[in-house]
């Protein structure tokens, strides 16, 4: 360790830091009687002492009782008077003090002035009590700083761990389904597999080179989210119309990625029905300026509200719920509606 390593961590410690400041006010006061006759030297000394330690016990009264018991807890009125009180109580005893101890110095200058004595005693006081108190109070302010900005880099640390985790949910949820689908379409129509290996083959990378960002492009978002349509509507090409209507001039937004392909495939999963003649689902993105929109609507089979819970609050959009949160709070709404046999989502982000 160095001698500059040394040095902070000696001075670190609380009680050398206000030894060095009491020796500091101390040596300075000392500085006027350094041309004085040695044998007058120790009676002010001792003056000068006595002086101090009544000011110390005010200082630290105010430090350790007065500011945490009533300023700290917003009693300001009672922590004005009793402070005023006991300043007042220590001036007048620095006062009598000074006009009772035998030959100082400093009587022959103010000439035993009563005005001059309270004056000087007040003003000695105050500059103990007022460099004291601006010092506790920057100690404090950055202390507190220093406790904020760990805060913050903590939120901010759990934040980013939980939407990895939110991330990492969604992309084998994501997967999964669509396995399954060209597991499906290989049994009946292995013609179309190859193509449809392809659009995986894009949408994996974009997952994986584009993903690990915070935030991508809304450009490569709906190129994503089209890809994944397109890889689906060849799946179900006969017995579903799929409807995507893209408005607005995209002034180069950024959005988190994955955060709209779950309420999609949510349409595709549950909105398609091989009872039906033929499933409608009607995907609608506005961009402006400042808002985007997206809106969804797929027909809504005909069963009971407690299957309906179980479908449609599964972990996609349970997970889009928790991101938008995250990420949008107070900054989007989201609503999901059933209603006349249709299911439609519907999410607003508002953007800067």
């Amino acid at each position: 360790m160095n001698l500059k390593d040394r040095l902070y961590q000696i001075f670190s410690i609380r009680w050398v830091q206000h030894l060095s400041f009491w020796s500091v006010f101390l040596l300075l006061e000392m500085g006027r009687i350094t041309d004085l006759d040695p044998d007058r030297i120790p009676r002010e000394v001792l003056f000068q002492g006595i002086q101090n330690a009544f000011i110390a016990i005010l200082v630290y009264f105010n430090l350790r009782f007065l500011i945490p018991r009533y300023w700290n807890t917003g009693k300001y009125g009672k922590y004005l008077l009793i402070f005023i009180i006991c300043e007042v109580f220590t001036i007048a005893s620095l006062s009598y003090l000074f006009y009772h101890f035998p030959d100082l110095e400093f009587k022959s200058f103010i000439r035993l002035s009563t005005a001059k004595v309270v004056m000087m005693s007040t003003f000695k006081t105050n500059i103990f009590i007022f460099s004291t108190s601006l010092f506790h109070f920057a100690k404090e302010w950055m202390k507190l700083k220093d406790e904020n900005l760990k805060y913050t880099e903590k939120a901010q640390e759990q934040l980013e761990a939980e939407i990895s985790i939110l991330k990492a949910q969604v992309n084998p949820h994501f997967l999964f389904n669509t396995l399954n689908n060209i597991y499906s379409m290989s049994l009946y129509d292995s013609n179309k597999t190859p193509e449809m290996i392809l659009k995986l083959s894009q949408l994996i990378s974009y997952m994986l080179y584009e993903c690990k960002d915070e935030e991508v492009s809304l450009e490569k978002e709906i190129q994503f989210i089209k890809n994944y349509i397109d890889l689906e509507s060849v799946r179900v090409e006969d017995i579903a119309k799929i409807n995507l209507n893209i408005s607005g001039e995209d002034p180069g937004h950024k959005v988190p990625p994955l955060l709209f392909i779950p309420l999609i495939e949510n349409a595709f999963k549950h909105g398609i029905s091989s009872e039906q003649t033929t499933s409608e689902i009607n995907i609608t993105l506005k961009i402006s300026k400042h808002k985007i929109e997206l809106e969804i609507n797929n027909p809504l089979d005909d069963i009971s509200e407690e299957q309906k819970k179980k479908q449609f609050g599964g972990l996609g959009i349970e997970n889009v719920k928790k991101r938008l949160n995250l990420l949008f709070k107070n900054q989007h709404s989201f609503n999901i509606s059933r209603g006349n046999g249709l299911y439609t989502s519907n999410l607003i982000l508002q953007l800067s």
